[in-house]
């Protein structure tokens, strides 16, 4: 993996092999991806910063914003594919946008299970990178939002495709 290359608040994107990546990518059929986060580096380090469920680091874990080293993020048993990208920003807001993406994962912010935008006490994934961009001035899914038409998730909602189809984003890495 090219660590040289990566930013504070690039964005990464991974097609996951779990179940619940496989209902994301059957809601939203034009998108590559099923999971999203932000790049952070801490002593030398590459983490990424992302509100997931269903991946416990021990028994009796709790869905939450958690930190994983990227390798673990990408590893071959929780991703298919995946990306990182870019931003044309000021790099001073990325890094903003990740520190608070770190913040947020220190104040213990759980995964939101009733994928609520309006709430932001509990997050998902989509919603935790847009937001801790917006926080910055910059709405990353330009307002976009996919209907959903599921048993029990009928409505708008933020999916990684939402995101990636920005078009200040730009491709850093890929596999």
């Amino acid at each position: 993996m090219p660590v040289n290359l990566f930013r504070e608040g690039d964005i990464v994107f991974r097609k996951g092999t779990g179940l619940t990546s496989q209902v994301v990518l059957s809601a939203d059929k034009e998108g590559a991806y099923s999971h999203t986060g932000i790049l952070k580096q801490l002593d030398g380090k590459w983490y990424v910063v992302h509100a997931v469920p269903d991946e416990p680091d021990y028994e009796g874990d709790v869905d939450r914003v958690k930190l994983d080293p990227i390798e673990r993020f990408f590893s071959s048993n929780r991703a298919s594919s995946g990306a990182v990208m870019r931003l044309d920003t000021d790099p001073e807001k990325a890094c903003h946008a990740a520190q608070r993406t770190f913040d947020l994962y220190r104040a213990h912010i759980l995964f939101d299970h009733e994928y609520d935008l309006n709430d932001t006490t509990k997050m998902y994934c989509t919603e935790l990178v847009n937001h801790v961009y917006l926080k910055e001035g910059i709405d990353l899914s330009e307002s976009r939002l996919t209907y959903i038409n599921f048993p029990g998730f009928t409505g708008d909602y933020l999916m990684p495709n939402d995101i990636s189809l920005n078009k200040k984003l730009h491709l850093i890495y890929i596999f």
